[in-house]
């Protein structure tokens, strides 16, 4: 899974819980309230109810950001399930509507806490939906602002823990792509930094407390500590057992775990859930050649056939014509095998290995 699809996530299971009921206005506490009922429905799947709680909130409270950027995380989770941009338009239009009101907010004389802070997380999400669609400086600009809100909440409020959270996560994840792009590159890398302090909240914590929990087993993966990870993983699955997006993340990590068995339950349970996804097939088929058993080949080539078959563009279909020609190499079918690795790298010449292969087999690309 690409970088920028892990950080998304980061963004959509930890801002949008990550709300402390604190001693502030009747009203706000009631919007937090509608917030966490939203957030608890986009963990069971229930978009439609979910969506219809958070525009109830644009309406109830106009001059508060924070039915925006649930609508919004709305928009992005059901993206993230099929990692693509169909819903790219609405929640863009969404977008615009909630950063006017952020604007509004920032003009105010004396904006609360949980005002700049919803306002910081709109932001942030707004930079990492734009991360994943390739415009890296505009996601840059609105992860700067809403780092700035959240450093603005802790010197109105140094005991705020949200705001503790999400300055630990743009922490983490900026430290992560500085060897990426290079307009991070002059940033010094505190990766550790970002770590202790999402640590911390999971441990000293109140409501953001679990979802820190959440948010370290993302982390705990990038750095390869799947042990970790998994332990993480498993409790949330357990939790929200129709929540894909948690189940792929549980699944690559027993993959990473050589777990394969289990690995494919996880990736089979999200076909189950969700009968429309294509991309567990490409998890089932990928798994089924790293694991090397031979007698499951037909199998693991039938559900990648079944996700070429489905898929636009031409990262995803590369990659499964990449595992395809690593399983045809290992049948000892060298020509098939070139013949993949060649599309592979004909769709995407990134993937590098596929053309090392391919030359392998003997003939060039």
């Amino acid at each position: 899974m690409p970088r920028y699809i892990i950080a998304l996530i980061v963004i959509l299971i930890s801002i949008v819980p990550s709300l402390t009921f604190s001693a502030e206005k009747n009203s706000q506490a009631e919007l937090k309230a509608q917030l966490m009922m939203g957030q608890n429905l986009i963990f069971a799947r229930d978009y439609s109810e979910a969506l219809k709680i958070f525009k109830k909130a644009q309406k109830e409270y106009p001059d508060s950001p924070g039915g925006y950027f649930g609508e919004m995380a709305v928009y992005e989770i059901q993206m993230l399930e099929r990692e693509d941009l169909r819903l790219a338009n609405k929640l863009e239009a969404v977008s615009v509507k909630g950063k006017e009101v952020v604007g509004k907010v920032l003009q105010r004389y004396d904006p609360t806490p949980w005002d700049l802070f919803i306002s910081g997380a709109l932001y942030g999400l707004d930079g990492f939906f734009k991360a994943r669609k390739g415009m890296w400086w505009e996601a840059y600009v609105s992860g700067n602002k809403s780092r700035q809100l959240f450093r603005h909440v802790k010197k109105i409020d140094p005991k705020y823990v949200d705001a503790d959270f999400g300055l630990g996560m743009y922490l983490y994840w900026r430290s992560v792509f500085i060897k990426d792009l290079w307009f991070l590159k002059f940033f010094p890398d505190k990766k550790a930094e970002g770590i202790a302090i999402v640590e911390g909240v999971a441990k000293n914590g109140h409501f953001s407390k679990e979802m820190a929990k959440m948010n370290l087993g993302i982390i705990y993966y990038e750095e390869k500590q799947y042990d970790d990870a998994a332990r993480i993983f498993k409790k949330y699955v357990e939790q929200y057992p129709d929540n894909v997006v948690i189940r792929r993340l549980y699944g690559k990590v027993l993959v990473s775990q050589k777990k394969y068995v289990d690995a494919i339950k996880q990736f089979q349970t999200m076909l189950d859930v969700a009968p429309s996804l294509k991309k567990p097939h490409y998890f089932i088929g990928a798994t089924l050649i790293i694991e090397g058993d031979k007698k499951n080949f037909p199998k693991a080539e039938k559900e990648l056939r079944i996700f070429i078959k489905d898929q636009d563009g031409t990262y995803w279909p590369a990659s499964a014509h990449y595992w395809l020609g690593r399983m045809r190499e290992k049948e000892g079918n060298k020509e098939a095998a070139k013949k993949e690795y060649e599309e592979a790298y004909k769709l995407n010449p990134k993937i590098e290995d596929a053309l090392k292969r391919a030359r392998a087999m003997g003939g060039g690309l």
